[in-house]
């Protein structure tokens, strides 16, 4: 292979690693978005979660999924600081993944059995960590655009 083709691999690679860093904070901010939405009109409306639509999985699976993978492959490029910061960190990670895997579950197995398990009133205590990992991941977004250099290797 030419050099030229080598170091025109490494540049595609390069701009997709770079778009995928710039993206996935905002697809966990846009999770978060989309599931405080969908919590307060399951409080407004009081339908049942057993009840969702598929599309609503597809969609958190991949936006979910988007996510949790960009913040599991670029912990080590961000700037955690302090044990409070690692918490939060963490728990975005293990809900984000958890509802993914869950998500993914009712679309393989055509099921939204699983949902029952979670009362109207979840949805009040959803409404809470929702915005506030999604208030952590807009601190993410902003820490991750003042970044001038891209971490270009994984």
């Amino acid at each position: 292979m030419s050099p030229i083709g080598r170091s025109g691999d490494r540049l595609r690679r390069s701009t997709l690693t770079e778009i995928y860093y710039r993206s996935f904070t905002k697809a966990a901010l846009t999770a978060y978005i989309g599931g405080t939405v969908a919590h307060i009109l399951r409080l407004v409306f009081e339908f049942p979660l057993s009840e969702a639509p598929s599309w609503t999985h597809w969609v958190i699976t991949i936006i979910a999924g988007y996510a949790s993978i960009g913040l599991v492959l670029f912990a080590g490029k961000l700037k955690i600081s302090g044990p409070i910061d690692r918490i939060l960190y963490g728990t975005v990670i293990v809900h984000l993944g958890g509802s993914t895997l869950l998500h993914l579950y009712s679309l393989v197995m055509s099921t939204n059995n699983w949902m029952a398990v979670f009362p109207l009133r979840f949805s009040y205590f959803a409404l809470v960590y929702f915005v506030g990992l999604g208030l952590y991941c807009n601190h993410l977004d902003k820490r991750v655009g003042a970044q001038r250099s891209v971490p270009l290797s994984l």
